[in-house]
């Protein structure tokens, strides 16, 4: 169950990892928003209430109604995808079936998800159900993984993402995944640090905090607008460019997994709540970062990044770009440590399969 574009890429990660997971497993994902997922994939149709497509069946929720609701079998198990509301109509008849729910929530590097992660939400009723917590420790759910790269991969990779982009890869490659931004210190530092960059822009809000640079490009810094690319493609692409901004979750993960440089970009919230998240982040990655200065500085810049106080302006990017190398460096040891124990998919299926045979 997922009810709005954020949560849509993520979910249709889920259901991807699990159907191959489990190949003769029946994946149903009931949606409000099948236009988001025509855009993850273009052969979903946001006109078609019910189609099956690579093996996931995609339901609009506008089939949930009392007469379909009367012939449908609930599942084993049913994932509630950040707190998205299942219908009342799915909702009661799942409530009085033996299924388990899982309430998926949004990934987090704070530390109270640990305490929340697998307890049991009582629900009165029949079912069960448990709150599923996405992290970065051994402790939580974990990350849907993806696939480790051979150096040799990886330079192939780059190779195709200079033909794909029409890039010269004689420099820095960085893409810009974020929400709106005033990149004007980000630029001048880019200008001043002599290095030639070239940027891959994805998304509309990234887009219009780069439409005032555009005019300002030289032979030093080139701006590619890039259109939606496939999620497998944009995970290749994170893994051979040499520094990455990310924004929200899913970008934010792969980025993670990635093991190059990257600032995450938060969801902004009220009162610049957005900053605990980043605090909490910046706190789990400093057990990856052996200099300490390093740390310090990009923490800062990491942190400033993301402030939205009327006083809140970025700190210079320069370092950054400086110590890419070394930087590459403890995010790979981060990477490693993740695709070791932080397995979300294996969690999942471990954990409902020993309260529930799927």
């Amino acid at each position: 169950m997922v009810d709005n574009f954020g949560d849509a890429g993520v979910t249709y990660r889920l259901a991807n990892a699990i159907i191959k997971k489990l190949p003769d497993a029946e994946i149903r994902l009931f949606t409000n928003g099948l236009e988001a997922f025509h855009a993850l994939n273009s052969g979903i149709r946001p006109d078609m209430q019910i189609q099956k497509v690579n093996g996931i069946e995609f339901y609009s929720y506008d089939t949930l109604t009392e007469g379909f609701m009367e012939g449908y079998e609930i599942p084993k198990l049913v994932i509630e995808a950040f707190a998205c509301h299942i219908p009342a109509a799915y909702y009661e008849k799942a409530l009085d079936s033996d299924c388990l729910i899982i309430n998926l929530d949004h990934l987090s590097a704070e530390d109270w998800i640990e305490g929340v992660h697998l307890k049991e939400s009582l629900t009165g009723r029949k079912a069960k159900k448990y709150f599923f917590m996405p992290g970065f420790t051994e402790l939580s759910g974990g990350i849907i993984l993806g696939r480790s790269f051979s150096e040799e991969e990886i330079r192939s990779a780059r190779e195709e993402l200079c033909r794909f982009f029409k890039l010269d890869g004689d420099g820095l490659i960085g893409t810009i995944f974020t929400y709106e931004h005033d990149f004007t210190g980000f630029f001048s530092d880019i200008l001043s640090s002599g290095r030639k960059v070239e940027l891959i822009v994805f998304g509309e809000k990234s887009r219009k905090s780069f439409e005032p640079f555009i005019n300002l490009q030289n032979e030093k810094i080139r701006i590619i607008f890039s259109d939606f690319i496939s999620q497998e493609k944009y995970d290749d692409l994170l893994k051979t460019t040499d520094f990455n901004f990310v924004r929200g979750e899913d970008s934010w993960a792969r980025a993670c997994l990635s093991g190059k440089p990257f600032v995450w970009q938060s969801y902004f919230q009220k009162d610049n709540y957005q900053l605990v998240k980043v605090g909490a982040f910046n706190k789990y990655l400093e057990r990856f970062y052996k200099d300490t200065k390093i740390f310090s500085e990009f923490s800062n810049y990491q942190t400033a990044f993301n402030d939205r106080s009327p006083q809140a302006k970025d700190n210079s990017l320069l370092f950054f770009l400086k110590h890419l190398e070394t930087i590459e460096s403890y995010n790979n040891e981060l990477s490693k440590y993740l695709f070791k124990n932080c397995n979300l998919i294996k969690n999942l299926l471990f954990f409902a399969g020993s309260l529930k045979e799927l």
